[in-house]
């Protein structure tokens, strides 16, 4: 492991230091490079020239062993004495693409196409840190301009794939996907955002997505597991959770109170030693109330695999869980080894994950019934009731009334990204609306702060006949505000084919039910399984003529029916507290036992 307080022998000269660091850069031996380059920077002593170029390898070298945050230290101290060095430039760029820092990146990655306009690797970072910034049609001129520079550069064609996922083009963004990954099979990380973007299509197609999957777990057929010959029933077990999302997210809004119940609960906790591995470098509020929350806490986001698979191993972990799937940050790469002798599928992902190493997959009776079992790679293990519970929020205020009892219009809301809002759902809302002339339709979406997302958005509404007039358009906003901003809507209507999760549970707990389309698929019957749990299931609509009658029922019914939905909203809150969709003492309980019955049963078939 490469540090930053290493001492070079006096007798041995930096420039002996360099060569080595050179050489070894050649080689791509990169733990060899830092040692040598680091030598080298503790030995040189007026000669910047030398200094410069071993701080160049040595940059390199930790990008590649991905210790960013040391290779920015590095990269920041050679800016400052060669502000114009392109490479480095392009450097300091890419790592603030992967701290998703995406104005910093651009502030040196302009720097460095304003110098050399055909410096193809500048040009092409840029387009990818245009695109995260939504500066998208800019972000596809930065990727046209590398297609001329070299059309054989892949990565600018997977640049114009995301472009399309921003424009709404889902279908196109995947037709081009499948055509790189046709000639380019080892492009893993492709391969799982591919996989990630299938649940954004509607209609939904499930055998191209089990196809991918498929695909995916192929790839990986000769990946060396690793095997176990012995199993025994002990107590504790020790559970690994490996996520990126150990933070303000979605993932860690579910799971929080889970762990809060097993640490409080002395016989849960009795049972299992918890290890978090977090594969990011964000460090919130979130993550430290999470990181208490475990006997063992590892940061790994800048281990590569073999490095995590060994801490792995060295923490005798018995299961592994995953909580990313194909999302972005995932370590399924690890996952295919088998580091842990019992693997499990939980929580972040809607899926199987195509991997034979990969044991199990958390579900429950609803969004995996017995028939769905044959997309899964996985044994499919269903939990009593709900596969996660939500954690009840921090920042809602009370229940307010129902917006509708002081008004005569009728307010539908939608809190989800944009790219969930395909022109299916569209159409159905502008159904909906021409059939409710007292109805109006608030969407709300941190996207709509970009100008450029929101005429894109606008123009696709225009599309599909949507009455703008009787549309607001919300920006993002802080999640107080945001939980305060349920005043102002009557009912959610859910996006499809991937619909809501975080937000349908949040919906309920400020008294707003969400009405939602089931479709096949875990994901596809999430809404379902929630407003099942939370004692709505005639919220639940089969089919998009049902949803849209619903819907239109709803906003259209007499003033006996307004009082109802009054009643449920400010019912709503004690109603979801003990129910699945909250109770996480009972979740707790059940997951503690599905993790020991598992392993029973791993333990009986090895």
């Amino acid at each position: 492991m490469p540090t930053f307080q290493m001492n070079s022998a006096s007798s041995v000269s930096a420039a002996f230091y360099l060569h080595q660091a050179k050489q070894a850069y050649s080689k791509e031996h990169w733990n060899e490079a830092c040692r040598f380059a680091q030598l080298c920077l503790t030995s040189v002593k007026n000669d910047s020239v030398i200094r410069n170029s071993a701080l160049g390898v040595l940059s390199v070298a930790l990008i590649m062993s991905m210790k960013m945050q040391q290779a920015l230290t590095v990269c920041l101290e050679l800016n400052a004495a060669l502000p114009n060095h392109l490479g480095n430039l392009n450097n300091l760029g890419y790592i603030f693409i992967s701290h998703k820092r995406f104005d910093q990146a651009l502030i040196y990655l302009n720097r460095a196409v304003g110098l050399e306009p055909s410096y193809i690797h500048a040009v092409l970072n840029l387009g990818f840190a245009l695109v995260g910034n939504e500066k998208i049609a800019l972000a596809k001129d930065s990727f046209l301009k590398v297609m001329a520079l070299d059309p054989n550069e892949i990565k600018a064609q997977y640049g114009l794939a995301e472009v399309l996922v921003k424009e709404g083009k889902i279908k196109e963004s995947l037709d081009l996907n499948d055509q790189i990954l046709q000639r380019e099979l080892n492009h893993f990380r492709e391969h799982s955002r591919l996989i990630f973007k299938h649940h954004y299509l509607y209609p939904y197609d499930m055998q191209r997505t089990t196809k991918a999957l498929q695909r995916f777990g192929s790839l990986l057929t000769s990946v060396t597991q690793i095997r176990y010959s012995e199993l025994s029933e002990h107590m504790p077990l020790r559970v690994g959770i490996v996520s990126p999302d150990f933070c303000n997210h979605a993932v860690a809004y579910f799971l929080e109170n889970t762990l809060v119940q097993i640490r409080q609960d002395s016989e849960l906790s009795s049972k299992l030693i918890l290890v978090g591995y977090y594969n990011r470098h964000v460090q919130d509020e979130t993550t430290h109330r999470l990181r208490a929350l475990f006997h063992d806490w590892r940061q790994s986001d800048e281990w590569d695999d073999s490095r995590l698979i060994e801490q792995i191993r060295e923490d005798q972990i018995d299961i592994l869980i995953d909580l990313s799937g194909h999302t972005d940050g995932n370590r399924l790469l690890v996952f295919a080894k088998k580091p842990a002798p019992l693997q499990v599928s939980w929580l972040g992902w809607f899926n199987s994950t195509g991997l034979e190493a990969m044991d199990y997959v958390l579900a429950d009776p609803i969004s995996v019934p017995t028939s769905d079992e044959q997309w899964f790679s996985e044994k499919v293990w269903r939990l009593p009731h709900l596969r996660y519970c939500f954690s009840i929020p921090q920042y809602a205020p009370d229940v307010s009334p129902l917006p509708s009892l002081k008004s005569p219009r009728f307010v539908f809301g939608c809190y989800q990204a944009l790219v969930k809002i395909n022109d299916g759902v569209l159409s159905c809302w502008s159904k909906i609306l021409k059939s409710c002339p007292q109805a109006d339709l608030r969407i709300q979406s941190a996207s709509f702060d970009n100008d450029e997302l929101r005429s894109l958005f606008i123009q696709r509404c225009n599309n599909v006949g949507l009455d703008l007039s009787r549309v607001s358009l919300a920006h993002g906003m802080e999640r107080q505000a945001y939980f305060s901003s349920y005043a102002e809507v009557d009912i959610l209507l859910d996006t499809f084919p991937y619909p809501g999760g975080t937000t349908t549970a949040e919906a309920l707990w400020m008294g707003v039910p969400t009405l939602t389309l089931t479709l096949p698929g875990m994901l596809g019957r999430q809404g379902e399984a929630l407003m099942t749990n939370a004692g709505l299931s005639d919220w639940v609509a089969q089919c998009e003529v049902e949803y849209v009658r619903k819907a239109i029922d709803l906003a259209n019914g007499d003033w006996i029916q307004r009082e109802a939905l009054a009643r449920l909203r400010v019912s709503m809150r004690e109603r979801v507290r003990f129910s699945p969709v909250f109770n996480a003492q009972r979740f707790a309980v059940e997951f503690v036992d599905a993790m020991y019955e598992m392993w029973q049963r791993q333990c009986n078939e090895v």
